[in-house]
């Protein structure tokens, strides 16, 4: 099947009343193993992840997750949408360099986001991105105007899809999926990766995690609905320091997620130690145990990409 998009396998259905645009009779997202992705566009959208941008729009729906620190601290969201796309999402957030090596693993995937400073624009106009921002589809952004901006910016996600003609289809990640557990983990309930100024925690609550950010349980902005990714992999990642900062000072690290390294992935309510491998920017990521390929549960995925030399306790599995 080509990689770009067909727009003959595409349909727009209310789903639930989310307004999503959905794929029809198309295979698994190669993204979080459910259906409706394989074959249909990949776009990642850009969260701030500040307690002003919450809570999110839309979030709950994504295939994908990633989490990222940023400058001071805190951390944003790239989250990646493929086996459909919210009526609305946000509030989005500028670009990092960090979403730039995420994204190259892809062919031409879509990038949402606000904005971001000079340096950093050229950076996603050499990039394989197509650039989805205010500056090339302002029709579909606007202002809620209960909050104040930075933090209320929203996209009609799937209204720009409909309409979207450069964004390639998904490509294979590097992702396996089952929904039965493999043998071998250790039982956990809860979960909590903190960096200096954030922190995200889970509850395994029977049949996923419930997942809270900076102490408080996140709840869409429309339908109030947890998240609750079935598979949290907590991947312990190298950051370096870069020539790209925010305008008060702060230093961008560049989270990196290209080469190989430890991480715990969670799951049924069970934590395995596993080990990740992405030898290529093109290339996917596998995540193994003793060499054997680490299936995840079928359903969406949160990646927390946590810096190697973080203090201790910045991870806890209990």
């Amino acid at each position: 099947m080509s990689r770009r998009r067909v727009f003959a396998a595409v349909v727009l259905a209310a789903v639930l009343g989310s307004g999503s645009l959905v794929a029809a009779e198309a295979g698994p997202s190669p993204l979080s193993g459910l259906p409706g992705g394989a074959g249909q566009p990949v776009v990642m959208v850009k969260y701030g992840n500040s307690r002003p941008d919450r809570p999110h729009y839309g979030l709950n729906q994504a295939d994908l997750i990633y989490v990222e620190e940023v400058e001071w601290g805190l951390t944003r969201i790239a989250a990646m949408f493929n086996s459909k796309f919210p009526s609305v999402v946000g509030p989005t957030r500028s670009a990092r360099i960090s979403d730039l090596e995420i994204l190259e693993q892809f062919e031409k995937p879509g990038l949402v986001y606000s904005g971001a400073n000079d340096v950093l624009l050229k950076a996603v106009r050499k990039s394989n991105a197509v650039s989805l921002s205010p500056s090339e589809r302002s029709a579909f952004f606007y202002r809620n105007l209960s909050k104040q901006a930075p933090h209320n910016q929203l996209a009609r996600l799937s209204s720009m899809m409909a309409k979207e003609t450069q964004v390639a289809a998904v490509g294979d990640v590097g992702f396996k999926f089952d929904r039965t557990a493999p043998l071998g983990g250790t039982r956990a309930k809860s979960f909590r990766a903190s960096w200096s100024s954030a922190r995200i925690a889970g509850v395994w609550d029977g049949s996923a995690w419930v997942i809270s950010m900076d102490g408080t349980v996140h709840r869409d902005a429309q339908d109030r609905s947890l998240l609750t990714p079935k598979t949290v992999v907590i991947q312990i990642v190298e950051q370096k320091e870069t020539k790209y900062g925010d305008r008060f000072g702060g230093k961008t690290p560049l989270v990196k997620t290209v080469g190989s390294g430890n991480a715990f992935v969670l799951r049924n309510g069970n934590s395995y130690e596993a080990q990740w491998s992405r030898p290529t920017k093109e290339s996917g990521t596998s995540f193994t145990i003793g060499g054997a390929p680490l299936p995840f549960d079928v359903g969406q995925v949160m990646i927390l990409l946590v810096n190697s030399k973080a203090k201790k306790g910045s991870v806890v599995i209990e």
